[in-house]
């Protein structure tokens, strides 16, 4: 048998700031100047929210509609035209009868108003308390807002049972400004809103898309990929979080 021993740092991985690679660092070194808005995304940062294949196999039962049609129906990318019901829902374009109207004219059965709205509610599992209490820690040493791509019984909900609202400054819905993420519109409405040059903006934003769409708006963006490493981020950026 041999007394070679292996080298433990190969086995074992030391702070996560030390593998991370230095493309990361290099990118967050890149953003490093002045930030007056931390921006955050709600579904998937600070609220969390049930999985889509959950939601869509709930309403195929009730509906008796497939999947895969229910799947086309309510995409959420704001990527192509024309626009889904549900993008057309959280845009605006479509209130919440109409977003009712709508759906029940694709589905096997149609849905009663309470019990759609139910079930969209559903969705939202609860606000993270560990995010809360970090928002509140930031606070005190910088501006707060969020920017959400959302609908108006999500957004209706959240400010009834949420308690982040009251860490922010302003609150950003995509059904009440007219765009959603990514659409570059929405960023220039939010930083104009904000009183602020975009590239004085910080997007917090659990999914890729948005946090480009941020970037080629001139704003700053981080992918939030979960507290910890958010924490490291602001870090090395010099964004303050005393306690």
């Amino acid at each position: 048998m041999s007394n070679h021993r292996p080298d433990r740092s190969m086995l074992m991985p030391g702070p996560i700031m030390t593998h991370r690679g230095h493309d990361d660092l290099r990118r967050l070194g890149a953003m490093k100047h002045s930030i007056d808005w931390l921006v955050f995304d709600l579904g998937g940062v600070v609220v969390d929210v049930q999985p889509a294949e959950v939601t869509l196999d709930k309403l195929s039962r009730r509906s008796e509609t497939p999947t895969q049609q229910l799947a086309e129906l309510l995409r959420e990318r704001f990527t192509e035209r024309p626009y889904s019901i549900a993008e057309r829902f959280q845009t605006g374009e479509l209130n919440e009868a109409g977003f009712h109207a709508a759906l029940n004219d694709s589905l096997g059965k149609p849905l009663e108003a309470a019990t759609l709205t139910a079930e969209l509610e559903s969705m939202l599992r609860g606000e993270s308390a560990e995010m809360v209490a970090f928002m509140q820690q930031l606070a005190r040493h910088h501006r707060l807002a969020c920017y959400s791509n959302t609908n108006a019984v999500h957004w209706r909900y959240m400010q009834r049972h949420f308690r982040f609202f009251s860490v922010l400054e302003r609150a950003f819905a995509s059904q009440e400004i007219g765009f959603a993420k990514p659409d570059p519109q929405g960023f220039a409405h939010v930083a104009a809103a904000l009183g602020a040059p975009a590239a004085a903006c910080m997007l917090i934003d659990d999914r890729q898309i948005n946090v480009d769409g941020a970037k080629a708006a001139g704003w700053q963006a981080l992918h939030f990929e979960g507290i910890d490493r958010l924490r490291e981020d602001f870090a090395a950026l010099g964004v303050e979080a005393g306690t």
